[in-house]
């Protein structure tokens, strides 16, 4: 390997709890109460991905705009003042690997929900960079985000490993060409994400010393 990637919202901190309480406060915005969606299919995807959904569910959204930049605002919001913790083992695996070779963050969220997790785990001096939304054209599961992490570090595809938690991650790295180990801790379906992934853990107290060896060799 010559780099790893990670996702954040429930790869390096679970806040995938916070996509229904987004949702609803900003339907209730809208004058929509009694919000009945399964929340859990946006795990892992854009914002954009939920506007779309929310404009099919209730066509009165039709002509709003910002609905996506609405939704990380709130988002952004609750992440700061909720402030989920990290998923076990996350920062230490982080920087161990950080010592190895480049790390970077690839989330769906915006810049600003990735500066906050860089802030509060306080792993900016371990990272290479990070890229939220706003950096690539196309969300996950499309490979824009990973091929774009890859061409910033000049690395082959093929060569890096991902750490994703979500179906549309995993999809999204595995059709960059990259390794995956899927992180099931908050998984919304964890059978399909062991199928797609080349490896998976409940979270990263799974890893061994002999990990690490095998990624850096």
């Amino acid at each position: 390997m010559s780099a790893v990637f990670f996702d954040m919202d429930g790869t390096l901190i679970d806040s995938e709890t916070l996509t229904e309480p987004t949702i609803v406060a900003f339907c209730n915005e809208m004058g929509v109460r009694n919000v009945d969606m399964d929340f859990t299919q946006f795990f892992g995807g854009p914002w954009s991905k939920v506007e779309r959904a929310l404009i099919d569910s209730y066509p009165q959204m039709e002509g709003e705009t910002n609905i996506s930049a609405r939704l990380q605002e709130m988002y952004h919001d609750l992440l700061r003042s909720r402030q989920p913790p990290e998923i076990p083992g996350s920062r230490q695996a982080l920087v161990a690997i950080s010592k190895l070779m480049p790390v970077a963050i690839v989330t769906s969220s915006g810049r600003d929900s990735a500066a906050e997790t860089v802030r509060r785990l306080e792993i900016d001096d371990n990272l290479a960079f990070y890229l939220g939304f706003e950096d690539y054209e196309n969300g996950k599961p499309e490979p824009d985000g990973y091929l774009k992490a890859a061409e910033i570090l000049q690395v082959e595809p093929k060569n890096c490993l991902v750490f994703e938690d979500s179906i549309p991650g995993i999809q999204a790295a595995k059709t960059a060409g990259m390794t995956v180990v899927a992180i099931t801790h908050r998984c919304a379906d964890i059978e399909a994400a062991t199928g797609l992934a080349n490896m998976a853990i409940r979270d990263y107290s799974e890893l061994g010393e002999d990990f690490y060896d095998a990624i850096s060799h």
